[in-house]
């Protein structure tokens, strides 16, 4: 049974790339994609790692996070989005898409056998794919991001 407490705890421990990210994007449909993986510091528990963004929008994008558990089932537990414009509601929670947000699973998810992230929360920790990434990297403590995201940290003017 995963906790809030336990959830938070996969989220946050440290973490280190076992599969580098591809060099480039791959095109699937009207984004580009890239996916890693990576393991606890510890050896013992598995993730992989998204990042999907819109070919023409930019500022249409996801980084999520996904636990793979020893049974075998997945569980996606964190992403950051970019302001990717859709409002959805569902009768019990209003899930806002309207500016940078994260997605959040929860063991009240869980136990209804909902695996997507729907607990979300604004943020104004990021303004780009390029700052959430870092952002995302930085909140999951994936502990040697800068091997394979050489420029992550970097602070662009323009920006």
């Amino acid at each position: 049974m995963l906790t809030d407490e336990l959830i938070l705890k996969l989220i946050r421990e440290e973490k280190v790339v076992t599969e580098p990210p591809q060099k480039e994007f791959r095109v699937e449909n009207q984004h580009l994609r890239k996916d890693f993986q990576l393991t606890s510091s510890d050896g013992t528990r598995k993730y992989s790692v998204f990042m999907r963004l819109h070919i023409t929008f930019r500022e249409n994008f996801s980084i999520g996070l996904v636990y793979h558990s020893e049974e075998g089932t997945s569980i996606n537990l964190f992403r950051c989005n970019g302001n990717h414009g859709e409002a959805t509601i569902d009768i019990l929670n209003s899930i806002p898409h309207f500016g940078y947000h994260t997605h959040r699973i929860t063991s009240e998810l869980i136990e209804n056998n909902i695996n997507d992230p729907k607990h979300s929360d604004l943020t104004k920790e990021y303004a780009s794919f390029e700052q959430a990434l870092n952002y995302f990297c930085q909140y999951v403590n994936i502990t040697d991001s800068d091997n394979y995201f050489p420029n992550i940290n970097q602070i662009n003017m323009f920006e």
